[in-house]
């Protein structure tokens, strides 16, 4: 079972008249789905502005005039710990790309710092890290 990571807003509050106190299981678990479906999509989009303010996103026309921006895809986000998106870079990217503006993308994502790791042909992992796990280990 998949629950929302911590930290995701969850609506709480009294209970309507409707509603017992006690909600059956696959309810809640139907809830913290639709909870972590609106979080990962959320997070996506984050993603897109993000790669747009860091200048990894492809500005286009389309034939109709029409203003599109083509930001590197995510194929799908761990909870984690740490949270992990696997992303498809564009035609023409390298992961050093994304590694060279590693600290613009954190501060886009809203994390200290990010790790990025190489996941296939033109796919990368992005680590969404909360504290720098080397330095910890080493003031330890």
């Amino acid at each position: 079972m998949m629950r929302v990571p911590r930290g995701v807003p969850t609506r709480r509050g009294r209970p309507s008249a409707s509603h017992s106190w006690w909600t059956p299981r696959w309810l809640q678990r139907q809830r913290e789905d639709r909870e972590l479906a609106r979080w990962a999509t959320e997070l996506g989009w984050q993603w897109s502005e993000t790669m747009d303010g860091v200048h990894l996103a492809h500005h286009t026309r389309t034939a109709g005039g029409l203003y599109h921006i083509a930001a590197p895809l995510v194929h799908s986000v761990d909870p984690g710990p740490p949270v992990t998106l696997l992303v498809e870079m564009l035609p023409g990217q390298i992961m050093e790309d994304f590694q060279s503006q590693a600290h613009r993308i954190a501060e886009g994502m809203g994390v200290p710092l990010v790790r990025i790791a190489p996941s296939g042909r033109g796919l990368i992992e992005v680590g969404l890290l909360d504290h720098d796990s080397l330095r910890a280990a080493m003031t330890r």
